[in-house]
């Protein structure tokens, strides 16, 4: 089904990548606005498929966790196919996580066109637990997981409003080496930007209730946030934030 917002078209669950609709589907769901979008897309366009979520829970961000569960009972009251929510723990700062991501980085997959996959080991801890809790819930109800990964702003935006340097690389226009669907993975928005995710939020009145109960900003106290809870205004996430959203809050 070909969905457009913003001026930017995704297909949810395309012939192409799916000759038969799944009955059932697996979503991350972190508490932020993309995939708290996602998983609304797919409750909404696509009624009859069943939605187990579930939720990576950080020791370092609590806030997160707290985000998701709001989120979930929004989506549970808005369908019933949106199943309970499954919490995996999370340890940034386990040892065992940090010397597998380190292995990685130093290893040939551990770039992307030269540049490293994640800004440090402990995104890179992080990034592998969440990976295993996906390969868990995908082997637990045999279907695919849909992330809702999108697309950085365009390069020139970054520069010219100052994060291109806080942004991950790999979700550059053009950058991706990822496919929508593998191994599976499903991730719909990996070619469009947050501004198709704001266009989501405001077309379909979701700004007053689900937007608020969403988290954007990564930095916790641990990272030097002086205004936690309230987002920090300097990472990725709040310059993205900002960028997709600014004109639709007016």
């Amino acid at each position: 089904m070909k969905l457009k917002y913003n001026n930017q078209t995704i297909d949810l669950f395309s012939k192409e990548l799916f000759p038969e609709t799944p009955k059932k589907v697996v979503v991350s769901l972190s508490g932020g606005l993309d995939s708290s979008s996602l998983t609304y897309l797919i409750a909404t366009h696509f009624p009859d498929i069943e939605i187990y979520p579930f939720h990576s829970r950080d020791v370092d961000g609590p806030l997160d966790t707290e985000c998701a569960l709001n989120v979930h009972k929004f989506l549970q009251n808005y369908s019933s196919q949106v199943k309970d929510l499954t919490i995996f723990d999370v340890n940034t700062s386990d040892p065992v996580w940090l010397k597998k991501a380190q292995e990685e980085l130093d290893s040939p997959k551990g770039k992307i066109n030269g540049v490293p996959k994640w800004r440090n080991v402990r995104g890179g801890s992080k990034a592998l637990q969440n990976r295993h809790a996906r390969w868990t819930m995908h082997n637990r109800h045999n279907t695919v997981v849909a992330m809702a990964m999108s697309m950085n702003p365009p390069v020139e935006d970054m520069k010219r409003l100052g994060f291109y340097d806080v942004a991950e690389r790999k979700r550059d226009p053009g950058r991706s080496n990822e496919k929508q669907l593998d191994r599976g993975t499903y991730m719909p928005y990996l070619y469009v930007d947050k501004k198709f995710v704001a266009g989501v939020y405001k077309e379909h009145n979701l700004m007053e209730e689900l937007y608020p109960m969403t988290k954007s900003c990564a930095w916790g106290p641990e990272s030097g946030n002086t205004n936690y809870p309230e987002p920090c205004t300097r990472c990725f996430w709040c310059n993205e934030k900002e960028w997709a959203f600014a004109n639709n809050l007016l």
